[in-house]
């Protein structure tokens, strides 16, 4: 299974002048744990659920800054080709909850950790014979 087939279109992005407040408000209203930082047509980072609550642990008045101060710079950007199982991989190793996915320098979609198990459970459902293949994801993504 290909990433393109389980990765979310309807992307949630915000520029970087948006404020954390702002940001977390789009978040809220679309019920996700991420939103893309795009400069223009160019992803310049990911501000999540995980930037957000590190800035408060270490007692950051964050609330009028821009997201460009806490958003995640180095984002690994997938392939739509590439395999979910290698989606997981990856997300496990940079401990990542969300894996934007790109072509030609351009963000196509989102897969989450929700999708992966989503996707795993479908697997199961429409195939008991894909129990190997749902294992194998679900234990990339736990390892």
């Amino acid at each position: 299974m290909r990433i393109a087939e389980i990765m979310q279109t309807n992307l949630v992005a915000v520029s970087p002048a948006t404020t954390v407040v702002e940001a977390a408000g789009v978040m809220k209203q679309r019920r996700v744990g991420a939103c893309l930082v795009m400069e223009g047509p160019e992803l310049a980072g990911i501000f999540t659920e995980r930037d957000l609550l590190f800035a408060f642990a270490d007692g950051l008045d964050v609330r009028e800054r821009p997201v460009t101060e806490l958003m995640t710079r180095q984002v690994t950007l997938a392939p739509p080709d590439a395999d979910v199982v290698w989606a997981a991989d990856t997300m496990k190793r940079i401990r990542a909850r969300h894996l934007p996915v790109g072509e030609d320098g351009k963000v196509v979609g989102i897969v989450s950790l929700r999708d992966l198990f989503a996707a795993a459970e479908a697997v199961l459902r429409l195939d008991p014979r894909g129990l190997d293949a749902a294992r194998e994801m679900l234990q990339a993504a736990s390892r």
